[in-house]
Order: C-alpha cells, then structure tokens, then sequence
C-alpha cells in the first residue's frame, strides 16, 4: 500500500482511517504518533492528505494510483463526500496551442479540453508551447494556469528549468538542513540554468539519495524539454502528480468524530466545530473530557452556546454547488434557536435587496421582502419562506446536505433539486433533471443521490412541516 502523509485538522481521524485499510503512514506529527501508538518512520510520503484553503475540504496530492486509491477509501469510508479531480495534473507538462491572446495573456487549449491561461505571453494565435500545469482546472469552465518553466518533480525535489532558484518546503525549517541541502544543489545544478525546489521528504533523506534523484530528474527533464520542442500536437509529454479536492459534508465528519474518539477524547461536533473556526472552544471542551470534568454527552451543547450567543447578529451563506462554485446568498439576522434532541434549529430574517421572481412561485420579487430561513443541523433541507408585508408568498424548500453552523456563517452543499410549496399547500419539485445530470456525471456518489430522492418523497409527503410562519411562531 501506499506511504501516506497526513496532516491538518482531522489528521487523527484520516490517519486511523487509512491505517485500518492498510495504508502506511510516514512522517506522522508528536502527536498523532502518541495517540495512535505508532513509531516514526522516515520514508518519503507517496501521497500527501491535507487542508485545503477551501472551506471544509481535503487537498489528497501524489502519485496517480496512490492518490486514487487514497480517495477511494475516503469515499467507502466517509460517503458523504464530493470529490473534483485537478485536470491537467499538477506539474503535468503538455503541449498546449494558443487559442487566442487577451490583454497580453495567452488562452491556450490544453490536452482533454481545458482551457489554460500563461501570463505575460508573447505568442500568436496557433502557435504550440510546452507549459507546466501549476494550478489545475477542478470545475467546469475553471481555467487551468501555466508556466512556461518546464518542471518535474521526485520524492526529494523539484526541479525547474530556467528557474535557476533555490527553494525549500516551509516544512523544512530546521537551518542547518537548510544549508545542507543548498550546498548539494550547487554542487549539482551550478551553471545549469536549472532550480530546485526541496520537497518536505528531504529534510529526512540521505544526501546521497537526493544527490543520485537530481541526477536521473536533470536528465528526464532534459528529456522533457526535447520533446517539447519536437512535438506538434495538444499532447500530454510528462505526467505530473495526481490531486482531488474532497468536500466534507457534515455527516462525513461525523463519522470522522466517530473515528477519532477511538484514539482520543472528542467532543460531538469536533470537526464541523474545528472547520467552521472554533478550534479553541472545542481545544477546551476536549481538555474538560480527558480531565473527566464534564461527559461526552455534555459537548453536544457546545453549538446551542455558540448560537445563543449570536442571537440578533448577522450570518452569512454559503451555498456550495456540485461544480466547486459557491452561491454567496443574501446575510441575514439570527432570530431564534432552538435546541431539540440531538440537534439546533436556527432562524435566520433576510430581507432581500433584489428584484426578479421566484422560480417556481411565478410571483415578482421585490426589495423588502422577507425571508424566513429555517436551519437545522443533521436536516437534509433548509427551508425559504418569502413574506411581503406580513403576507406569505411561498416557500422553498432547498435539499441540501446537512449544514455546518459557526460564528457567523451557515454552510451546505445543495443537492439542486427544490420543493416549492406554494399558498394553500399545492406543491411542485423543480430542477430534479439537474439533480439527475449530477448522478450521471458522477458528481455524487449514489447515496447522496438516493437519499435527495428520499428526502424530495419525505418533503412531498409533509409539504406544511417545512413551513415557517413567523406569527404562528410568536403565538406559540
């Protein structure tokens, strides 16, 4: 099985997942060693699983079969998950043609029908240029970025032509490594208009592995560098590494609390806590559980303190969608929370800026009209309900998975598929042919699309049980 290194918020849970499918785990943390009662083992990582700067998502990086392998056992274990594969590969170098220039930028046609994008390009339209992918496409319509420097990488280093750098991994901090390593590049690489980025496994490799690693990568990337001249084709020359952005919907990392717990006290919550930026209060929480001053069962209100405290503030959207993009939609002010038996409903007043109408509803929609928007952890649904000066005018009910509730800010990955429910109960699905399409492209896996189905039925079922009316509310 693959070396996996893995690091970043739920380090824990991934490292006991993947060590329990038989993955071996290299250059493991202090701390992970300690919790899992494992030694340190030095090997270069073939793969490397960590946070991405996206909201709640993994970044699994590495060569192509262990990256995927990787990422199938994320998917068999945590299920509900979205993946988006990098295309070109990171580092892959291609022969690309340019499909027209824009304001000194080159848009070039890439191998497998993405478009790239090369800065401060002085060629002509048609003309092919061998580039180096350094910023993958993962959406449709997502430009890849490109390089005109030519690289290829190793376990120990990267090295890249006309660079003429010397770079390190931020994870090698140690200075006298440092300069270890910046004497071997220049006894290596001096003179030959070739630089070196050092890969974090080097910090724990013999000199004389890296050196021999320089050598066989100068001569592939002089190998590279011909057939870039040669070629005239849209053609992949050299494959680079493999990556996927994983999406962790809120169940997965339920189960990700689940798999910690076995090797560590967690708080219920920990990772959709820890993701939405309340690291601290949960750092806390999990202190009074090893010390045995409060119980497991009692960390469940962490989320209810956190919401009650943001009673009268205002929240902000995110609505992810299938294809990677994110719908910013409309802030609005925490009314109500309500703590029920496992999980917090949450009511949020938006009042709308813009004008248009409500699909589904075929009623205009005016500034000033308000929405009810009903948020409950562990619900596959979060609900629209659209009044205009105290009349109601309709609701949405929007499946999605189940939300991740902060500070401030509520986030889900909808599912496409709507219920509109409109006055007097008549109810109608809308936009089930995208839900369906996202099945077929394998956008989702088959259990988030069956349980969208279930969740439509459910709805169908029960429309008025979805239904917020604010002034039933207050007689209540």
């Amino acid at each position: 099985m693959p070396n996996v290194r893995i690091r970043g918020i739920s380090s824990t849970a991934i490292t006991f997942l993947l060590m329990s499918k038989g993955f071996r785990v290299v250059q493991a943390s202090d701390v992970i060693r300690e919790r899992l009662g494992i030694s340190f083992d030095k090997a270069p990582a073939e793969v490397t699983v960590k946070d991405s700067s996206e909201p709640s998502t993994l970044v699994v990086l590495g060569k192509r079969g262990a990256v995927e392998g990787v990422v199938e056992a994320l998917v068999s274990e945590l299920e509900d998950v979205v993946v988006w594969w990098g295309r070109p590969g990171l580092h892959t170098v291609v022969k690309a043609r340019v499909s027209r220039v824009e304001n000194g930028r080159c848009i070039l046609e890439l191998p497998g029908g993405v478009e790239g994008v090369l800065e401060a390009c002085d060629s002509r339209e048609n003309d092919f240029l061998a580039v180096t992918v350094v910023k993958p496409s993962f959406r449709k319509g997502e430009r890849a970025i490109v390089s005109r420097e030519l690289r290829v990488n190793g376990d120990y280093v990267s090295l890249i032509k006309g660079s003429g750098r010397i770079e390190f991994s931020e994870f090698i901090r140690d200075q006298a490594r440092r300069a270890e390593l910046s004497a071997l590049a220049v006894s290596k690489l001096m003179g030959s208009g070739i630089g070196v980025r050092f890969r974090s496994n080097s910090q724990y490799a013999e000199l004389h592995e890296i050196a021999v690693e320089i050598d066989s990568l100068v001569r592939r990337l002089g190998e590279i560098d011909a057939r870039g001249r040669t070629e005239g084709s849209i053609n992949v020359i050299h494959e680079g590494e493999s990556i996927a952005l994983v999406y962790l919907a809120s169940l997965a990392k339920t189960r990700l609390d689940e798999l910690r717990s076995r090797v560590a006290p967690t708080a219920l919550g920990h990772h959709q806590l820890k993701y939405m930026g309340l690291g601290e209060l949960v750092d806390f929480a999990e202190y009074l559980l090893a010390n045995r001053a409060i119980s497991r069962e009692a960390t469940g209100l962490l989320l209810s303190y956190v919401l009650n405290n943001c009673v009268g503030r205002e929240f902000v959207f995110n609505q992810r969608k299938l294809d990677g993009g994110v719908v910013k939609l409309t802030p609005g002010i925490l009314e109500e929370v309500h703590v029920g038996q496992g999980s917090v409903k949450a009511v949020f007043k938006r009042v709308l800026k813009s004008s248009g109408v409500y699909d589904g509803l075929g009623v205009e929609k005016k500034p000033g009209d308000v929405d009810y928007m009903v948020v409950e952890t562990g619900s596959w649904v979060i609900s629209h309900n659209y009044f205009r000066g105290g009349s109601y005018i309709g609701s949405y009910v929007n499946v999605n998975t189940p939300p991740d509730i902060g500070e401030g800010v509520v986030e889900y990955m909808d599912l496409e598929v709507d219920i509109i429910v409109k006055p007097g109960g008549l109810v109608e699905v809308v936009d089930l042919d995208k839900l369906e399409e996202a099945s077929r492209s394998k956008l989702i896996n088959e259990k988030l699309y069956n349980k969208a189905l279930q969740t439509v039925e459910s709805v169908k079922n029960n429309p008025m049980a979805h239904v917020y009316n604010p002034r039933s509310n207050q007689e209540k």
